[in-house]
């Protein structure tokens, strides 16, 4: 790795090797937490992560955790991105945002042209295949998953279904300490803490059975939303008011917020997706359950407990 310095910022050119892992997305939130893990994939002649900011301090954290910096201030620039891949074998993409589907069909095909055999797209979540593709977010993986075969680059996706030391500040008025579920608050979904993503997803890597692509799946805890509303409000020492909504009622109240959400109203979109991602498992929609199909590969994850008992959802209370 070559540093040279240009009117006060720092670029960091990337050689070529024959087997690299490389990271894009990986100052983000999602990131930050995979990137954690990811590093210590074996297999691989050098870990690089693509930043845009390698003087950045996101970036630097990432560098501190053992990755070679790779800056790329314009990733919707092929001949960039392809001279920062040179020596890709596998890029993980943990992006996110409007333009995340074009960003990631852009990475597609420069990763393709540079010798890429797999890439992992940023689809961490429920299981689509199972889950469907119908609300705006999740169409985006869709479309993701049409440019990857149209380039003919294997991919491998990652279902953790949610995000245990996130999704409660979603779901949840934790300041309030009341939420609304729907249905009876029953339904098992899969849980997985952040941080617990790039270890497994690591030693997927160097599986293979995932060689040639295919679908990970994982998860830290397998439970209700009532038992872990108890465990929430027993970790923030409050009682959790809950409150139940018909199943059909929340359909319609989410179609209503993403007709608003579409025009514009970005809170209502997210007020929409909140009623999708809560009410799809009280309608028998089953790709939220990654119980039987999970793999650890001897890494222990984080159950609801442990993840509620690290403080994390305290700080929104």
């Amino acid at each position: 790795v070559e540093t040279t310095a240009s009117n006060d910022t720092i670029i960091i050119m990337s050689t070529p090797t024959n087997n690299s892992l490389f990271l894009i997305g990986g100052t983000g939130g999602l990131g930050t937490e995979v990137a954690k893990g990811l590093v210590t994939a074996t297999g691989f002649e050098s870990k690089k992560a693509i930043v845009r900011d390698a003087s950045s301090d996101k970036a630097q954290a990432l560098a501190d955790m053992g990755w070679t910096l790779v800056e790329v201030k314009d990733l919707t620039d092929a001949d960039l991105l392809e001279t920062a891949l040179a020596g890709v074998q596998t890029v993980v993409s943990t992006l996110s945002g409007n333009d995340m589907v074009s960003l990631e069909s852009n990475i597609i095909q420069s990763a393709k042209k540079t010798g890429a055999t797999l890439f992992v797209p940023s689809q961490f979540g429920v299981d689509f295949y199972r889950w469907g593709t119908e609300f705006p977010f999740l169409a985006g993986k869709k479309a993701v998953q049409e440019a990857a075969a149209a380039a003919e680059l294997p991919v491998l996706n990652v279902f953790t279904g949610y995000f245990s030391d996130w999704i409660f500040g979603f779901f949840v008025d934790l300041e309030n300490a009341k939420v609304t579920w729907i249905g009876d608050g029953s339904d098992k979904v899969s849980f997985t803490s952040r941080d617990d993503i790039g270890y497994v997803l690591a030693k997927a890597l160097a599986d293979p059975e995932y060689a040639q692509g295919g679908s990970l799946s994982m998860q830290g805890d397998y439970a209700s939303f009532n038992e872990a509303t108890k465990w929430l409000g027993e970790s923030l020492g409050k009682d959790i008011a809950v409150e139940y909504m018909n199943a059909d009622d929340a359909k319609k109240l989410e179609s209503e917020l993403l007709v608003k959400g579409l025009e514009g109203d970005v809170g209502a979109f997210f007020g929409s997706f909140k009623y999708h991602l809560m009410g799809e498992p009280a309608r028998g929609n089953d790709g939220c359950n990654l119980s039987k199909q999970a793999k650890d590969y001897g890494h222990e994850l984080k159950t609801l407990k442990q993840v509620f008992g690290s403080g994390v959802y305290s700080g929104s209370s």
